[in-house]
C-alpha cells in the first residue's frame, strides 16, 4: 500500500494508521499541512487498515502477532536454546530444534509456493508427544519411523516435545505398526504346548519351559506396554495364567486367559484373550493382526503369531454369537458364561454375524470394539471380584425401567471362579451414534468463546451462552430423570430406594472429616513439589483446617426426608454423549479407585450432582490453560470463564430441581442444597488426592474449588 510516487523512501515513513478518522488518527491538522500524506490506497489505506480495526478483529495480523509473542515468551528455548537443523529431504521445508535443558522446541516452516509434506527423523525423541504451541494441541507421539507432517502454503508449526507421561497422546491415536523385536516361541502342539497336564509325559519338561517363557517374557512384556496396565512404569515380574480355556471360535483358535500380574503394589488380575494364527493357512489374517501381535511362533515348518484376540474379527464375532446363545464354557478352574439380556434380539437385530468389526481402541482400562453402527463391545482389562456395576445398572435400566437416555445393554461375559467368585470380563451394548462427549464439546465451546472475545473490549451480551445453556438445561433434565428411574420401586432389593437414617448422615460426615484430614496430611507432605500459585493456595487451605472441619460439620441433612439409592457414581461431563442435541448417559462403572462393594452401595443421588458441578469447574480452568497465552489474557478470560461457570451450574441445578420435583428424593431441592455442598467438598477432596498423586500440575484446580466452597458464605476479607 506504500505510495511509491513520494520519492526516496518516504512511502514507508508515513505515521502509524491508528484509526479511520481524519489523517488516520495521528494528527488533527489540515490534510494539506501534513509533511507527507497518509496512505490513500483503497485496500491498504488508513480507512481500511488501522490499529483500531485490527484490535477488534480476533484474526488480524496485529492480534496474531501479539499471540505469537505471548507464546514465544512462555519458552526460554527460543532465545537461549541450542540450534540444530534437521535437514529433511524436502528442501522446501525448513526444520530445526531449539534445546534448552529439558525443554525441546521443534520448528517447521514451509518456504515453498504450495502445500508441502515432510518426513523428520525424530527417533531420538521416541515416546515424546509434540504439542503445537499456539493451540496447545497434542499430536501423535514420536516413534521409530520418520515423523510425517504436512504444511499448507506459508504454514509453520512450533512444537514443544513433551516427555512421555507429561502429556497424553490424542485419544484417537492408534498404534498401527507391529513391533520388530517380538520374542519368538517354539511350539510343538499349538496351545497345549503350555500345559504340562495336557501333553505326553516325555514332553512335560518342554511344556514347563515354554510356559515359563510365555509368562515371564512374552505376556509380562506385553502387559507392561499397554495403556490399560494400571501400574504404569512399574516392571512386570511375571504374568501367570491364573485360569484359561481353549476355544475354537470360527477361524480363530483362541485361548481365553486370565492373568495374575505380579507388578506394582499388588497382584492384579487382567483379562487377556489370545489368538493363534498361521501364515500358511491365513496370511491375510496374520497381516491384520500385526499391530496386536505379541509374539512370533514356530511349530515345525509352520510360522505364525500369537496376538490379542480382541483384534481378531473371528473371535469378536464369536463372542457376540455366544452371548446371543447364552453359551457356557468350562475353564481350567472355573467357568465362563455369556449372558444375554432380554433386549439382545432387539439390539443385535438380524445378520449381526456379518457386521464389519472396527479396530479395537483402548479406553483407559478397557478395550472397545465396534460392530458396524449397531453394537459396541467393551472388554474390561483389569478385572475385580464382584458384580461390575456397569453391567448390573445397565441391565436394570434396560430391562426394568423406561429410561431412554442411556445406552441399552445386550449382554455380558461373566467368569465364575471355583470358589463362586464372580467377575465381569466384557459388556455388549448398542452402538450409540454421537457428536462426542460433553467434556470435549464443552472445552471446544469455551475455547471458541475465548477466541471470539480475545480482542473484544466490551462485556459479552447476557445471552452469549444461550445455545450452550440450552444443552445444559437438557443435561440437568436427563440427570434428574435418571435419578427418578433409580428412585422407583422395582421389587429388586439391590435397587429399591431406602430412607436415609440420621445416623447414616452422621456417618457420611464422619467419613468426609476423615478424608479431609487424610487429604491435608498428603498435601502437607507434598508441598515442595507444587509450583508457586498452587503452593500459595495450599498454604491458604492448610491455614484453614478448622474452617474446613467446621464447614463439613455445619452441613445439615435438611428438614424433610431423603432417599438413598443406586446412582451413577462417577458422573461428569465425560460420561455423557451428545447425540441429536440431547444426551446419553454412559459408563456406570463408578469411581475406578473404589472397590465394587462400595460402588454398588446405595447413597444420596446428590453425589452425582456434585460430580457434575465439579466437572464444570474443571472445564473452565482447563479451557483457560489451553487458550490464555499471557497473564493479561488469563486475567481477562478468568472473568469470562467465571461468568460462564456460574450460569452453567445454576442452569444445570435449576433443570435438575425441576426434573426431580415431587420425585420423593428429598423434601425440596432448596432443602437439599446444604447436603449438595457437603458432597461437592467430598468430591473436591478426592480430586485433590488424585492430582497430588498423579498430576501435580493440576493441584490448583481442586484447591481453588475447596477454598471457594468453605468460604462461600464468609466475608470477602476472610476468603
Amino acid at each position: 500500500g506504500d505510495n511509491i510516487y513520494l520519492g526516496d523512501r518516504n512511502g514507508v515513513r508515513t505515521p502509524m494508521q491508528w484509526s479511520p478518522d481524519r489523517n488516520a488518527g495521528f494528527s488533527r491538522a489540515d490534510p494539506q499541512r501534513l509533511y507527507l500524506p497518509p496512505i490513500m490506497d483503497a485496500i491498504y489505506g488508513y480507512e481500511a487498515v488501522n490499529v483500531e480495526a485490527q484490535s477488534r478483529e480476533p484474526n488480524s495480523l496485529l492480534n496474531w502477532m501479539r499471540r505469537l509473542l505471548a507464546v514465544r515468551k512462555t519458552s526460554q528455548a527460543f532465545g537461549r536454546g541450542k540450534l540444530t537443523f534437521l535437514r529433511p529431504g524436502n528442501r522446501k521445508v525448513l526444520a530445526y530444534l531449539r534445546e534448552y535443558g529439558e525443554e525441546i522446541v521443534l520448528c517447521v516452516a514451509n518456504l515453498g509456493r504450495s502445500a508441502q509434506p515432510v518426513e523428520l527423523d525424530l527417533s531420538r525423541f521416541r515416546g515424546r508427544v509434540p504439542v503445537e504451541m499456539l493451540g496447545r494441541t497434542p499430536f501423535p507421539p514420536i516413534g521409530e519411523l520418520p515423523y510425517l507432517l504436512t504444511l499448507p502454503l506459508c504454514g509453520f508449526y512450533w512444537f514443544r516435545l513433551a516427555p512421555a507421561g507429561e502429556v497424553d497422546a490424542p485419544s484417537w491415536h492408534e498404534e498401527r505398526m507391529g513391533r520388530d523385536d517380538l520374542p519368538v516361541m517354539v511350539l510343538f502342539d499349538g496351545w497345549t504346548s503350555f500345559f504340562r497336564n495336557r501333553v505326553v509325559p516325555w514332553r512335560i519338561g518342554m511344556a514347563v519351559k515354554t510356559r515359563e517363557q510365555l509368562e515371564t517374557d512374552v505376556l509380562a512384556r506385553h502387559v507392561e506396554a499397554q495403556r490399560w496396565y494400571a501400574a504404569k512404569g512399574t516392571p512386570v515380574k511375571r504374568a501367570n495364567l491364573a485360569d484359561w480355556a481353549l476355544w475354537e471360535a470360527g477361524r480363530s483358535n483362541c485361548m481365553i486367559a486370565l492373568l495374575e500380574v505380579e507388578g506394582g503394589p499388588e497382584t492384579a488380575t487382567y483379562f487377556a484373550p489370545l489368538t493363534l494364527a498361521w501364515e500358511d493357512r491365513d496370511e491375510e489374517r496374520v497381516r491384520a493382526l500385526g499391530p496386536a501381535t505379541i509374539a512370533k511362533v514356530r511349530q515345525q515348518a509352520q510360522v505364525g503369531v500369537i496376538a490379542d484376540a480382541l483384534a481378531d474379527e473371528a473371535f469378536c464375532h464369536a463372542v457376540v454369537a455366544a452371548i446371543g446363545e447364552g453359551r457356557e464354557i468350562a475353564m481350567a478352574q472355573g467357568k465362563l458364561r455369556f449372558a444375554p439380556t432380554n433386549a439382545f434380539a432387539a439390539i443385535a437385530g438380524e445378520g449381526y454375524a456379518e457386521l464389519p468389526v472396527g479396530r479395537p481402541k483402548t479406553l483407559s482400562s478397557n478395550t472397545a470394539v465396534t460392530f458396524g453402527d449397531r453394537l459396541f463391545f467393551k472388554g474390561y482389562r483389569r478385572i475385580r471380584a464382584g458384580i461390575n456395576p456397569e453391567f448390573e445398572v445397565g441391565r436394570f435400566l434396560t430391562e426394568r425401567t423406561n429410561f431412554a437416555s442411556c445406552v441399552p445393554v445386550a449382554g455380558a461375559i461373566e467368569y465364575t471362579a471355583g470358589d463362586g467368585t464372580t467377575m465381569t470380563l466384557g459388556l455388549l451394548q448398542a452402538y450409540a451414534s454421537n457428536q462426542g462427549d460433553g467434556w470435549t464439546y464443552t472445552l471446544d465451546y469455551l475455547e471458541r468463546f475465548f477466541d471470539q472475545n480475545r480482542a473484544a473490549t466490551a462485556t459479552p451480551a447476557e445471552d452469549a451462552h444461550g445455545v450452550y445453556l440450552a444443552l445444559v438445561r437438557t443435561l440437568g433434565q436427563r440427570t434428574g430423570e435418571l435419578h427418578r428411574a433409580f428412585a422407583a420401586s422395582s421389587g429388586d432389593p439391590g435397587f429399591d430406594p431406602e430412607p436415609v437414617a440420621p445416623e447414616e448422615f452422621s456417618a457420611w460426615k464422619a467419613g468426609i472429616q476423615a478424608e479431609a484430614a487424610e487429604t491435608l496430611e498428603l498435601l502437607e507432605r507434598n508441598l515442595k513439589q507444587l509450583v508457586l500459585p498452587a503452593r500459595d493456595a495450599a498454604h491458604g487451605l492448610l491455614a484453614q483446617r478448622a474452617v474446613l472441619a467446621a464447614r463439613v460439620e455445619q452441613c445439615a441433612p435438611g428438614a424433610g426426608p431423603a432417599l438413598k439409592m443406586r446412582y451413577h457414581g462417577d458422573y461428569h461431563l465425560g460420561q455423557v454423549l451428545l447425540s441429536k442435541q440431547d444426551f446419553l448417559i454412559v459408563d456406570f462403572e463408578g469411581e475406578p479407585t473404589r472397590p465394587f462393594s462400595e460402588r454398588r452401595r446405595k447413597h444420596s443421588p446428590l453425589r452425582d450432582v456434585a460430580g457434575m458441578a465439579r466437572s464444570f469447574d474443571y472445564a473452565r480452568w482447563t479451557a483457560l490453560r489451553n487458550v490464555a497465552q499471557s497473564p493479561e489474557e488469563h486475567e481477562r478470560f478468568s472473568a469470562l470463564a467465571g461468568a460462564w461457570h456460574d450460569a452453567s451450574l445454576e442452569t444445570f441445578l435449576a433443570a435438575y430441581a425441576g426434573a426431580t420435583k415431587d420425585g420423593g428424593l428429598y423434601a425440596s431441592f432448596a432443602d437439599a442444597r446444604a447436603l449438595l455442598a457437603l458432597f461437592q467438598l467430598e468430591k473436591a477432596l478426592y480430586e485433590l488426592r488424585y492430582e497430588i498423586n498423579n498430576r501435580p500440575g493440576w493441584v490448583q484446580v481442586p484447591l481453588q474449588g475447596i477454598l471457594a466452597l468453605i468460604n462461600a458464605d464468609r466475608p470477602a476479607q476472610t476468603a
